[in-house]
């Protein structure tokens, strides 16, 4: 009797060892697993190189490295990486408040005390499209003066009511004069129009731009020459399509790590975004890494480091 006892307890206590080691192979075979293949909804983990990992010149959720490391990046990292870096907050904002339309055309400001529009401030609002409901409301709201620039509306420039001042002005890297059979547009740098319009003194606490990928030619010459380094509220829309015969949703490689080059210098300029939203509609892709993305993605950001005494 002691021997069989003896016998089923060895059979029983084998049989739990083989439990628990196919419980353990199991589980390392859905780890594994899992890290390997893209979740429901195409969620997939970003796996970025050890020394991107240790490139801390960012403390929002994603991380964008020096161009040394970028350029050693695949292309799917860089998208994701771009994506990634639009699509979350980098600082906190209690009161943010939407100015104009709920729809296309309205657009936010972040009424905390250190960041909300003082007393006589002043708004660039670029990319109008006949639409200025944003620029109606903050001059009313925050009694701003407001300069409204678009010369796509092909409309001379004008004075809308008392505090709002439209200028038949497109904003660029360059100042130039657009021959009249290609657009007729008189282009200026905000660096210029600030000279022109007699504000060289001061400073632009709310610059708004939605002018149809023109924003990756200006925000580069608008950090090289200073300009925004007197800005506290940028409002974007980011869009990542290029444009060569029809629209190209999902670009080359090096136009993403130019795209990653100019958000990071924001950065280290003190802007953070306080909120982001993307704009679906016609802007809307299958990427060919298998997951649904928008190529037109609004943004707010606001200057921290000249807030936090930086």
């Amino acid at each position: 009797m002691r021997c069989t006892k003896w016998i089923m307890s060895k059979r029983t206590s084998l049989i739990l060892i083989g439990i628990f080691l196919f419980l353990g192979y199991e589980s390392a075979f859905f780890t594994v697993k899992r890290q390997h293949c893209p979740e429901e909804g195409y969620h997939k983990e970003v796996r970025v190189h050890e020394s991107f990992q240790r490139a801390n010149n960012n403390d929002a959720p994603f991380q964008i490295p020096p161009d040394h490391i970028l350029k050693t990046m695949p292309y799917e990292e860089l998208t994701s990486l771009y994506h990634g870096f639009v699509n979350n907050v980098g600082v906190l904002c209690k009161n943010i408040v939407r100015l104009g339309k709920l729809t296309d055309g309205g657009w936010e400001v972040c009424h905390d005390q250190q960041y909300r529009p003082p007393n006589n401030c002043l708004v660039y609002s670029a990319g109008i499209n006949n639409d200025f409901s944003f620029d109606d409301a903050i001059a009313k709201q925050y009694g701003c003066e407001v300069h409204s620039f678009d010369p796509s509306m092909k409309k001379k420039s004008y004075r809308r009511s008392e505090q709002v001042f439209f200028h038949n002005i497109g904003i660029s890297a360059v100042d130039v004069y657009i021959p009249a059979n290609k657009t007729g547009w008189e282009m200026r740098t905000l660096g210029a129009i600030k000279q022109q319009l007699g504000h060289a003194k001061r400073r632009v606490d709310v610059l708004k731009m939605d002018i149809e990928h023109w924003e990756w030619k200006v925000l580069p010459q608008a950090i090289a020459s200073g300009f925004l380094d007197d800005v506290t509220t940028l409002d974007l829309e980011l869009h990542s399509w290029i444009r060569n015969k029809t629209f190209i949703y999902e670009p080359p490689a090096e136009i993403y790590l130019g795209y990653l080059r100019t958000l990071r210098q924001l950065h280290q300029l003190g802007f953070r975004i306080f909120l982001t939203h993307k704009n679906l509609g016609s802007c809307q892709f299958r990427s060919r890494f298998g997951m649904m993305r928008t190529s037109c993605q609004e943004i707010a950001m606001v200057q921290t480091k000249m807030k936090m005494g930086m």
